[in-house]
């Protein structure tokens, strides 16, 4: 699993955390929606929160800002 660290850098609530890792692995809002037990709009809302405090604007750009080793 990815650091927690970076969840708290941009300040993610744990359901955040949740979805973004789901996000990393690749799922689609319907399955995190139902591993989560919440409805792929909720999902939706996550998402939107997510990409406002990471300051992107699409799932590659998260898990590229988040995930990947940056250049030194």
């Amino acid at each position: 699993m990815p650091d927690r660290g970076l969840a708290d850098d941009y300040s993610l609530t744990d359901r955040e955390w949740d979805v973004t890792t789901l996000v990393a692995e690749g799922l689609t809002t319907r399955a995190i929606a139902s591993r989560l037990h919440i409805s792929p709009w909720t999902v939706q809302d996550h998402l939107k929160a997510i990409f406002d405090k990471v300051e992107v604007r699409s799932r590659g750009e998260l898990v590229a800002r988040l995930f990947l080793p940056r250049p030194a």
